[in-house]
């Protein structure tokens, strides 16, 4: 029976996941989720996330019938494990929920109930590893609630770090060994930790425990990009920026408006997204989100939230055989 390995990668967000998908197109491995130029016309966006997704003006995103999008999304996959590459990735940020929520575990399950029947159907044997992207929880709630207009346009920095401190549910959003555990109670799979600390301190190191655990060829030899850093380093310090999103203006809503009214049209429906002139529009009048420079000082509620996480990290050492301390997680 062939064996296949299948690398899930679900996030988190802001640990420098991009910075690692962009280098999958170096490496001999199928690349079934992310980058994509727009997911949100590919079959696992609409099986894993559509749902999580609402427009401003609550138009609900068309959700298909469940056994119909999963059997495409299963379709999708076995095309992959039917190649000859042996090993493949599903890599999201986004695939157990939306930033700051990362607990939807009922994707795994779904995940996990199409793995056994690709397995049958192909006949063939897929070993499930998972790989988790962390960062010091610190600086990932920090650089979250900088990044996510979800939280910083309803709340102060202060009462967001407070909500993480005496809420649960808040807590367990950033409890990576929580997450961890989830995994394995379903999985039972093997599970990489990669800090986002190790890749900026060691990014040699970073690639080759990537690749020893992918049991591929490190074909990476370009220095990486660390992409979508929302601050800069001015005098050893961290200067950071805060995302800021435009409201939508009467013009945008108006053509969200005749947009879904043109699309019942078959013409429209057929070439709106490769027509140049509506693209041109669509980039004139959407609006833009802008960096801003925080004034705000962070260093509240440091010592708070590495004592909140440390025993956590600290178990999360032994779970995974990560070292965390020597990160400065605690």
């Amino acid at each position: 029976m062939r064996e296949k390995i299948l690398l899930i990668h679900p996030g988190y967000a802001k640990t420098g996941t991009t910075t690692l998908q962009a280098q999958f197109k170096y490496l001999d491995i199928n690349v079934l989720g992310k980058p994509a130029e727009n997911q949100s016309k590919t079959i696992w966006f609409k099986f894993f996330k559509e749902k999580f997704f609402f427009n401003k003006y609550r138009l609900k995103t068309k959700v298909e019938n469940y056994e119909k999008t999963k059997n495409k999304f299963k379709d999708y996959l076995k095309i992959y494990f039917n190649n000859n590459k042996k090993v493949s990735i599903y890599s999201d940020e986004g695939m157990l929920g939306p930033l700051g929520n990362h607990l939807n575990i009922s994707n795994l399950l779904s995940f996990k109930e199409i793995i056994a029947e690709i397995q049958n159907e192909l006949n063939i044997k897929i070993k499930v590893k998972f790989i988790l992207s962390i960062r010091e929880q610190y600086d990932l709630i920090l650089s979250m609630y900088l990044y996510s207009t979800q939280f910083s346009e309803s709340m102060s920095g202060r009462d967001f770090f407070k909500k993480i401190i005496v809420s649960e549910d808040y807590k367990k959003m950033f409890d990576f060994t929580f997450l961890v555990k989830k995994i394995n109670k379903i999985f039972n799979s093997q599970i990489l930790i990669l800090p986002l600390e190790l890749l900026i301190n060691d990014e040699t190191k970073y690639v080759d425990k990537f690749c020893k655990f992918a049991e591929i060829k490190n074909n990476i030899h370009n220095k990486l990009i660390h992409l979508n850093q929302n601050y800069i380093l001015t005098d050893g310090k961290k200067k950071y920026y805060k995302k800021m999103q435009n409201h939508f203006s009467t013009i945008y809503y108006s053509g969200i408006l005749i947009h879904f009214y043109l699309k019942k049209l078959k013409i429209y429906q057929k070439n709106f997204r490769n027509n140049t002139f509506l693209k041109k529009i669509y980039k004139h009048i959407k609006p833009k989100n802008k960096r801003v420079e925080v004034e705000e000082n962070f260093d509240f509620y440091k010592n708070e939230i590495k004592l909140l996480y440390k025993n956590s990290n600290m178990e999360l050492e032994k779970l995974c055989n990560v070292n965390l301390k020597e990160l400065k997680y605690y």
